[in-house]
């Protein structure tokens, strides 16, 4: 048996969880032998052992499944958080022959239309594709830049300016990295095939969904109050549209798409042509710093082999982008949980909660790390950081220090604030060769900078909110983080982790999996992983069941609502404190099992998400 004297943490005196300690029977029944009284005393004993070991214990179970659709395909899935969407990648491309990028370019496009609030031309995105023939991954990093004008204290004394207005934006990369892509891992079906659907929608109406009506009734003054987002006011009541209405009035951003798909070069004219010369002076004319040369210089960036993120796990292999995604970090919880996973036992309380606070344990190591990465073309060691996360002794490290209690936050290495970013959506697509697709879209905060453009009705991002400030620590004090800083030319840091998991004796994807909400995408995207891979839980079930978060800086253990409260008050007291919210994340995937396609969308984000396939 393990030395009780190794299982004290002499840092801090609380008892190690032990992964793996075995008791011997032998020295158990010497003991108590030595202890009997007599024969009466040893058989009350025994009898109690025997009648209170077979008691079933009562172990809370999780909310049922949401009546959201569970996807189940036989050949083909596309998951994204509009039915619509995912009805055109599956119909307008992978049963016209694309391929799974040509469908994820596709659904991205329509999007862009029908969740405005969340994506579209005036963002950017990470994905992450793996190519089933030649067994690679490889990810395409369309970040939004900083402007070459713009300088690390450009907000000071005026943080809401990076979150609203025509100082916010940072140069927007979603068209150069549709477009890459297009040219390097799709390109089965024309170009301009992937923007009819969207540009038909456009032309009919969007009917309002669930999420936009929401988000629009939210936003409802910043609408009413910016010319440039008058498309969004029902000219029949003056007022925004409300959920169902049919919206008609997007007629440039669909003249815009429209150019776009019959150009036969859309990255020159979007970042160095005539469009990129009225951007110039839409910037100029509302007090912007962006200029035509921002956008000239703007590059997506395909990823070298040796700078995607992988992480051994005993039966997956994980690929996804470096910083300044967060997919290290979410690999990093992984490969702490995968070292545990065998002790898991799902089957008493107790071990129960042993998961979820090993679990919340390692993302708070995790997110203690994620303060140092940056855009890895401008902080020298985020690179090797993020390799670092996702490496056994990492891993190890950090079991070694987990133990049956929550600490101080500067127990987990935490020193700054991380940013928050909002206003995101991911995509899940695998097609009918196994090639699959995760990419994650953003636009920042919800309707970005709540302006757009002029000429072309593309709504720009905030991105600049996600640079840290050095005037503005957050709201509970923790300093900014200088490693994400800003600088020229510079890519903000993102909670974005589009993930795909391969499994290692097949060489096929068994899991593709990303999720929206800023810094809840990481214990989003971790949890369900978690949850499917370890535990054996389906991925409806997964993605449903209420989910916890925990970012260390606050050191704040969130749960939504509908969590089992036996497991919120025993994790309260082993020290974390539980505070509970309304929702954490909203995820779309896909799962591979049996040879049957599982696609979920989660309810989350509202009745049109809904996943498509054949």
């Amino acid at each position: 048996m393990e030395d009780n004297a190794r299982l004290i943490d002499e840092e801090t005196g609380d008892r190690r969880l032990s992964f793996g300690g075995k008791i011997s029977i032998h020295r158990v029944v010497a003991g108590v032998a030595v202890g009997l009284a007599s024969l009466l005393f040893f058989t009350t004993i025994l009898f109690a052992v025997l009648y209170f070991g077979t008691r079933k214990e009562h172990v809370p179970e999780w909310p049922g499944s949401k009546d959201s659709l569970n996807g189940r395909y036989a050949i083909a899935a596309v998951a994204s958080d509009h039915v619509r969407c995912s009805e055109i990648g599956r119909w307008n491309v992978l049963i016209q022959g694309g391929n799974a990028v040509d469908a994820a370019i596709a659904v991205t496009i329509c999007l862009g239309v029908v969740h405005p609030m969340s994506s579209g031309l005036g963002g950017g995105h990470f994905m992450t594709i793996y190519n089933a023939t030649t067994r690679t991954c490889n990810v395409v990093d369309a970040r939004e830049r900083a402007p070459a004008a713009a300088y690390q204290d450009m907000f000071k004394g005026d943080g809401d300016a990076a979150q609203k207005g025509w100082r916010a934006m940072g140069v927007a990369g979603e068209l150069h990295g549709l477009r890459t892509e297009y040219e390097n891992f799709g390109g089965s079906l024309p170009w301009k095939r992937l923007f009819e659907p969207s540009i038909d929608m456009l032309n009919r109406g969007v009917p309002v969904s669930e999420a936009l009506g929401v988000t629009m009734t939210t936003e409802r003054d910043s609408i009413l109050n910016e010319s440039t987002l008058s498309d969004f006011v029902n000219p029949a009541t003056n007022d925004i549209y409300a959920r169902g209405d049919i919206m008609k009035g997007r007629k440039m951003l669909r003249d815009t798409l429209r150019f776009l798909s019959e150009s036969a070069d859309p990255i020159k004219d979007f970042y160095d042509g005539w469009m990129t010369e009225q951007f110039d002076y839409e910037f100029k004319d509302n007090g912007g710093i962006i200029t035509a040369d921002d956008f000239r210089n703007y590059r997506s960036i395909v990823r070298k082999s040796d700078e995607i993120i992988r992480t051994n796990l005993s039966d997956f292999l994980i690929c996804g982008p470096p910083p300044p995604s967060s997919s290290a970090v979410t690999q990093g919880i992984l490969k702490i949980i995968d070292l545990v996973a065998p002790q898991f036992d799902q089957t008493t309380v107790k071990s129960n909660v042993d998961i979820l606070h090993t679990y919340v344990e390692a993302a708070k190591f995790a997110y203690g790390v994620r303060s140092e990465f940056g855009d890895m073309d401008f902080i020298k060691d985020a690179l090797e950081i993020a390799r670092n996360m996702t490496s056994d002794e990492f891993a190890r490290s950090i079991v070694e220090r987990i133990t049956d209690r929550s600490h101080a936050t500067s127990y987990y290495g935490g020193k700054f604030a991380p940013t928050t970013d909002r206003g995101t959506t991911n995509i899940a697509v695998i097609d009918k060769d196994g090639n699959a697709v995760v990419s994650t879209t953003t636009i920042n905060l919800l309707f970005g900078a709540r302006v757009a453009s002029e000429s072309t009705g593309i709504i720009w991002n905030c991105q600049m909110d996600d640079f840290s400030l050095p005037d503005r620590p957050n709201f509970y004090g923790y300093p900014p983080a200088p490693a994400n800083f800003i600088r020229p030319g510079k890519r903000p840091m993102s909670s974005i982790s589009p993930l795909i998991f391969v499994n290692k004796t097949s060489n096929k994807v068994e899991l593709a999996l990303g999720a929206a909400g800023g810094s809840t995408i990481i214990s989003t995207v971790s949890t369900i992983a978690t949850r499917v891979l370890k535990l054996g839980w389906d991925l409806k079930t997964a993605i449903d069941a209420p989910r916890l978060h925990d970012q260390l800086l606050p050191n704040v253990t969130e749960y939504e609502r509908n969590f089992p409260q036996e497991y919120v008050s025993k994790l309260s007291r082993r020290g974390h404190i539980m505070q509970k919210i309304q929702a954490i994340g909203e995820a779309t995937g896909i799962h591979v099992k049996e040879g049957q396609l599982y696609a979920t969308c989660d309810f989350r984000k509202g009745a049109e998400s809904q996943p498509a396939g054949y």
